[in-house]
């Protein structure tokens, strides 16, 4: 069946004008902080909140094509920092994963803690457990992850819990260094995180048990 014309220019019209939203709201975010209300957000964009209902739905529909920017705009940084590192050299590998994180939460707290903050979902909605940066995150460090294992000829069905326990490692981290006042330096806290991790590929393996039974 062929498109339409008008349908086709329409529907990039669309789009442009929701990437126009969301760069205007990034901007309000950044003047006005993580609270920022829609009526803010509007005036940034010289509009309407009916205008900005209608391509998003709700605060919640802006805020996950926030989430969905910014993930856009971290990934290749993350991507690169994967690719830099020795998967087999856990150390290296969080502390450059956090550093490419906590570089992130540096050069834009208000928009970190805006998509870290997120709406609260309607009652009848259905949970997403990847909803929000950290787990969109997480399942790209988990791919990155099984595909290595996967390489090396390796069993892959860890990389799920590696990937996402490494990515909520590092928010945590990254939190409690956005709480402290004075801050410490970015390169000390990814060092203590290099420093943390490098034991656990240093040549000893943990002990391993068949059940819990026998640990009694």
């Amino acid at each position: 069946m062929a498109i339409d014309g008008r349908d086709s220019r329409w529907e990039q019209h669309r789009a442009d004008r929701r990437r126009e939203l969301v760069s205007h709201a990034l901007r309000a975010i950044r003047v006005h902080g993580a609270q920022v209300g829609m009526d803010a957000i509007a005036a940034r964009a010289g509009t309407s909140k009916t205008v900005i209902y209608r391509h998003f739905g709700d605060r919640e529909g802006l805020y996950d094509a926030v989430v969905e920017s910014v993930h856009s705009y971290i990934h290749e940084g993350l991507a690169a920092a994967f690719r830099l590192s020795d998967p087999a050299d856990l150390g290296r590998l969080t502390a450059d994963l956090a550093d490419a994180y906590l570089e992130l939460v540096e050069r834009d707290p208000e928009i970190y803690r805006f998509v870290m903050t997120p709406p609260p979902q309607q009652a009848d909605a259905v949970a997403d457990p990847v909803r929000g940066l950290p787990g969109m995150i997480g399942e790209q460090i988990s791919a990155s992850i099984a595909a290595n294992l996967t390489a090396r000829g390796m069993d892959a069905s860890a990389a799920p819990t590696w990937g996402h326990g490494l990515v909520g490692f590092i928010k945590a981290t990254a939190d409690h260094w956005m709480a402290q006042s004075p801050r410490p330096p970015r390169d000390e806290v990814v060092a203590h995180v290099r420093e943390f991790f490098a034991p656990a590929m240093v040549g000893a393996a943990a002990p391993s048990y068949d059940s819990l039974e026998d640990r009694r």
